[in-house]
């Protein structure tokens, strides 16, 4: 702008001396103009889009016009807002929502300025915080509820989708009353007072910014101590006041008491006298052990005995009425109990008959009992070393149970883990994990027994567990092409198609009762069975053509 009002300047000195050279009449024009962006100059009918001092001269009348411009540019800015609060106030709105937001300040068209444009990129939080510290006396009233004791509190209020958490850290803090019972020789100073009387006083220390008041209350005795003299007796010496006597006299101290500080004369009258020194033998007799108890003026002492032997022990009992100091020869004599060892080892279980109890698992100690007891009162103790494991489990033995004459019979077991295997059938065994008979032709008799070994026990624990196989006879050999039976095993519904139609159908349980029967089925039907039970079926199947058809089946659900 300054620079624009000098070459204004200089243009209005220099134009009149060019016009005068010519002897020209002269009359200036001057123009000072803002605009936005650009500026139409309606005297040469030019736009200008920058800062500029032009001129132009009519040549009509000779006037010079002289145009001062500045050109303004629009004023634009972004201000991102990432907000901790539900709401955001700018440029003098409050915003609830996350958006985009803009503002012009309009620039009126005589001032030649442009227009500014404000955005606002703002996010909004969708919970807010107040935090509140407060410090009260006894009780503090806080959104409608009182709370009496210190803590964190919260107050949550939603409010159009804005969660408002109001945090309330809680100091609170109760009056006190702390009593001291004292007492004292002579004068007294308890905050700042001397007290010279025995009496009841108080003090209170109020806390001027919470309002908490402390009060202290004294109960104060004022003690004047006074001459005590003792009498005492004692056998052998006697210590009174940290120091010890051993002769009959009479004592005297100043003691300064530690509680009331007074300063007392004390004296004790004292009588000493001399021990005696009596021996005594003592036998005892025990079971394995014996418990020895002296007792004395200077307490109770137990010795144990473990073994048979004589011991010499002294007794010192320094009491008036008989003041000696004895020396006892004990003579121990200790039987010992007998003890035997049980080894066993069990599956499952064990039940042991001298103490009536099941054991199911090893014990971690070796329980005992006793069996006799001999003329000393020692018992003779029994021990169980047990050893319990587990017996394998059969739950059950799959496969082919039920069988047509010729078929083979594929068994295999669910059992515990890590078991072993013998199956016996017949005059046959086999120790395979999965038993094959081939061409079973009538019932037989299976048995299994599952082995759980442990070598470093040196026992196994075993389970046994039989089936029949059932063979069904009279099943025709009819090319299986005539029937179709499908899904085989069924959970409900079966299939049949036939070579030809099918007069009666009647369906056998495992026993041979019937159980049901279907007439006119036609070559290819479905069979509704949801009424049966799990388990094996035999299909008698009566065609048209005068063929009848058996066929087995299975429902398992």
């Amino acid at each position: 702008m300054k620079k624009a009002l000098l070459s204004l300047l200089l243009a209005v000195a220099v134009m009149p001396l060019a016009l005068a050279q010519d002897n020209t009449p002269s009359y200036i024009s001057t123009t000072t103009a803002s605009a936005c962006g650009s500026y139409l100059w309606s005297a040469n009918g030019q736009t200008y889009t920058t800062d500029t001092v032009a001129y132009y001269i009519n040549a009509t009348d000779d006037t010079l016009f002289v145009l001062s411009l500045t050109i303004n540019h629009p004023f634009t800015s972004t201000e991102n807002v990432n907000g901790t609060r539900c709401t955001y106030q700018w440029r003098g709105t409050t915003y609830n929502q996350p958006g985009l937001y803009s503002d012009t300040v309009v620039a009126t068209a005589a001032s030649g300025l442009c227009d500014s444009v404000f955005h606002l990129n703002l996010t909004l939080a969708t919970t807010e915080y107040d935090n509140e510290i407060a410090n009260a006396c006894g009780s503090f009233t806080w959104h409608g509820n009182t709370y009496e004791a210190s803590g964190v509190y919260s107050d949550t209020t939603v409010n159009a989708g804005c969660t408002h958490i109001d945090m309330l850290n809680l100091s609170i803090v109760t009056s006190l009353n702390v009593v001291e019972n004292v007492e004292h020789c002579g004068d007294y100073s308890w905050y700042g007072e001397t007290y010279t009387a025995s009496g009841n006083y108080t003090h209170t220390i109020s806390d001027t910014l919470i309002g908490c008041d402390t009060v202290h209350q004294l109960n104060l005795t004022i003690v004047v101590d006074t001459a005590r003299m003792e009498v005492d007796s004692a056998c052998g010496s006697k210590t009174w006041r940290g120091t010890t006597y051993d002769a009959t006299g009479l004592y005297s101290i100043l003691d300064t008491n530690a509680t009331t500080h007074c300063v007392t004369y004390r004296s004790i009258n004292l009588k000493i006298k001399t021990p005696r020194y009596p021996v005594k033998d003592t036998a005892m007799v025990g079971c394995n052990a014996i418990i020895f108890t002296v007792s004395s003026l200077t307490g109770t002492t137990n010795t144990r005995y473990n073994e048979s032997a004589t011991f010499d022990t002294t007794i010192i009992d320094h009491r008036w009425n008989r003041c000696y100091d004895s020396t006892i020869h004990l003579n121990v004599t200790i039987h010992k109990s007998g003890y035997d060892t049980t080894y066993v080892n069990a599956c499952d279980s064990f039940y042991w008959n001298l103490n009536k109890k099941t054991y199911y698992k090893t014990p971690t100690t070796a329980p005992s009992y006793p069996f006799s007891t001999d003329t000393f009162g020692c018992d003779s103790m029994m021990t169980l070393m047990l050893t319990v494991k587990k017996a394998p489990v059969i739950s059950a033995i799959n496969g082919n149970w039920h069988l047509q004459a010729g078929e083979t019979a594929v068994l295999y077991p669910t059992c515990t883990a890590g078991a072993t295997y013998k199956w016996t059938y017949g005059n046959q065994t086999s120790t395979a994990d999965t038993l094959t008979i081939p061409n079973v032709q009538g019932n037989v008799d299976v048995s299994l027994e599952a082995t759980l070994n442990y070598p470093a026990n040196g026992f196994a624990c075993h389970d046994t567990s039989w089936i029949t196989l059932v063979t069904f006879v009279g099943i025709d050999n009819t090319d299986a092409a005539n029937i179709s039976l499908y899904p085989n095993p069924t959970v409900g519904q079966l299939n049949i198609e036939a070579s030809d139609a099918i007069s009666q159908a009647t369906v056998y349980n495992i026993l041979g009762q019937q159980v049901l029967t279907l007439h006119n089925l036609g070559s290819k039907t479905t069979v509704d069975l949801t009424t049966l039970a799990k388990g094996t079926y035999t299909l008698h199947l009566a065609l048209q053509n005068g063929q009848t058809i058996i066929r087995k089946f299975i429902i398992n659900r």
